[in-house]
């Protein structure tokens, strides 16, 4: 028999908490208010639910193939309740979800059948697919919900860019307030040479950007090779960080820009989310006319940027 902590039932949940970025999840928690039938010395005793998610107030129950399909030696026989496993089981499932609705939480089924099984029932375990369909699962319950998309105003873009080189503009504020650097612009780290902070305009949550301090127009030609080294150390963290803390799919790293406008040079760190098709990876995930671009609020973009910065490596984090 397989342990349970090495149970398809705790990969599952462990996929979440990689998802939801909530590690510390409480694994086959119970409430003391959530019970059971009584018992054969008449007591109720609380039921466990699979996986519960402080954070997300959010429990995750997993059926695995005996859930779903009966399996008549075992869901024909007799509880103490006086009725069948299977009608017992019926019952809790129930049970765990008006007790859920009462106490405001959510409560999410994760089926074995949205997975890739073998003929037992039992997973394959292909951790990119089954954290794409756990994270898709997880988004249509809503609980991947993220901050509000509006459509991108290129006019007012362009307004903004005319105004001069927005990557000066803040540095310049950050080198006085860290926290008032541009609105949504939210430094997560700055040294003497290299600052790195949250896209204004963002398509996908976590989208960083890492430019050198001093004003420089050249990918490679600004730079020497030591300089551009250094700042590269600097994108690779930021973009373990942000692999770390959001879980996402795929980390995209490019440098855009033009002399036309946006010259200070620039490295864009993207992290793709788990289950976005195919056709809106790559370039299409940073198409701010066709996505819009996400609207983060003052306390969000400080959350995020906490969040991040949790996952800097020790030598960024003590400066």
């Amino acid at each position: 028999m397989v342990p349970r902590k090495d149970s398809d039932e705790r990969y599952i949940l462990d996929l979440v908490a990689e998802v939801l970025a909530e590690p510390d999840y409480r694994w086959q928690h119970r409430f003391p208010t959530l019970l059971g039938d009584p018992g054969q010395d008449g007591k109720r005793r609380p039921l466990p639910v699979d996986g519960y998610f402080p954070r997300h107030k959010l429990i995750v129950e997993y059926w695995e193939k005996q859930h779903s399909n009966p399996v008549p030696i075992m869901d024909e026989a007799m509880s103490i309740s006086g009725v069948s496993r299977g009608h017992q089981r019926r019952l809790y499932d129930e049970r765990r979800r008006t007790w859920a609705r009462a106490n405001g939480l959510r409560l999410v089924v994760l089926d074995y059948r949205g997975f890739e099984t073998d003929r037992q029932g039992r997973l394959r375990r292909n951790v990119e697919a089954d954290r794409q369909a756990v994270a898709a699962a997880l988004r249509a319950a809503d609980i991947l919900a993220e901050p509000a998309r509006v459509a991108f105003d290129g006019q007012a873009y362009r307004r903004e860019v005319d105004r001069g080189c927005f990557i000066c503009r803040l540095v310049r504020g950050a080198a006085e307030d860290p926290q008032e650097a541009g609105g949504q612009e939210h430094v997560l780290w700055r040294d003497g040479e290299t600052i790195a902070f949250l896209d204004r305009y963002p398509t996908v949550y976590g989208h960083v950007l890492v430019a050198p301090v001093a004003h420089r127009e050249q990918v490679s030609g600004d730079f020497t090779l030591q300089q551009y080294l250094a700042l590269q150390r600097v994108v690779h963290a930021v973009a373990e960080a942000a692999r770390l803390a959001l879980k996402p799919e795929r980390i995209y790293v490019l440098s855009l820009g033009s002399q036309q406008a946006n010259a200070h040079v620039h490295w864009h760190v993207v992290p793709c989310p788990p289950g976005v098709p195919f056709e809106e990876q790559q370039l299409a995930l940073l198409d701010k006319e066709k996505r819009g671009i996400l609207a983060l609020e003052p306390e969000e973009a400080v959350a995020l940027v906490e969040r991040l910065r949790a996952h800097l490596p020790a030598w960024m984090r003590r400066r």
